[in-house]
């Protein structure tokens, strides 16, 4: 009788375990260092798909789309990095997005992937309070690739462009100064957030002393993103300001 019973609890056990490693999987979550996962393509410069046709958003980083600036770096050097390679995959305390992608950090050869995409300039930290593992690597990471004015943190010749104020409530809007001497050119500037919401100035000479605005939804304004909701997050958000050639002349986070 007690081995019927010990045997039916064992039965029972593996039962329960199975069917949490199935959930596991379906669910997109994964153990790290207990299975790789073969890399079939890069789509992007922070976006990866599995032979098992997962696709994979990796986590804390968001690089340049396709056809912004270094957005071709950013999917070639991903590429380098782990196209065609077995991969170790670790999520944290969402395991999907919206778009069932897979949320995950990426590890090759004990390498964190998503860390490395940011030290090398191909990435800026992204939506850091949505995670809680490798906060201070990401940190780190892009303090690094500021310092060092690497990849999308190369600087603009023009610095003397200031941000006066952010607006994120109400009539959102960004104002600009002119603290130069001089006149500046500031057709083709782009204006962006950290979900790359972006604004593109028509040609204008932006005066010395001059203030400008920049509306997020009011689309009679004479600079405005026309957007028919908020831009700038009130829980934390990032304001870059590129020149025409792609380098940054502001960056500001909150």
């Amino acid at each position: 009788m007690v081995s019927i019973k010990k045997a039916f609890l064992i039965s029972l056990l593996l039962t329960l375990l199975i069917f949490t490693l199935d959930f596991a999987s379906k669910s997109g979550f994964f153990v790290p260092k207990t299975k790789p996962f073969f890399i079939s393509k890069v789509i992007d410069g922070d976006t990866i798909e599995l032979s098992n046709g997962e696709v994979v958003r990796l986590l804390g980083i968001n690089a340049p789309e396709i056809n912004e600036l270094f957005g071709k770096d950013a999917k070639e050097f991903l590429s380098q990095l782990v196209e065609g390679k077995d991969a170790y995959l670790e999520t944290d305390l969402r395991r999907r997005d919206s778009y069932g992608r897979i949320l995950a950090f990426v590890f090759i050869e004990g390498k964190n992937i998503n860390v490395e995409m940011v030290r090398k300039g191909f990435a800026h930290t992204f939506e850091l309070e949505k995670i809680s593992k490798y906060v201070k690597e990401l940190k780190e990471a892009e303090f690094y690739a500021r310092e060092k004015q690497i990849g999308i943190w190369k600087r603009s010749n023009i610095t003397c462009i200031k941000l006066l104020d952010l607006k994120v409530s109400g009539d959102e809007k960004v104002v600009l100064k002119n603290n130069c001497n001089l006149s500046v050119q500031i057709k083709d500037w782009i204006l962006e957030d950290a979900s790359h919401n972006r604004f593109i100035f028509p040609s204008y000479s932006f005066r010395p002393n001059e203030i400008i605005e920049v509306y997020s939804t009011n689309k009679t304004a004479k600079f405005s993103f026309k957007k028919n909701f908020p831009i700038w997050n009130k829980e934390g958000d990032t304001l870059f300001l590129r020149d025409s050639q792609g380098f940054l002349v502001l960056f500001y986070r909150y």
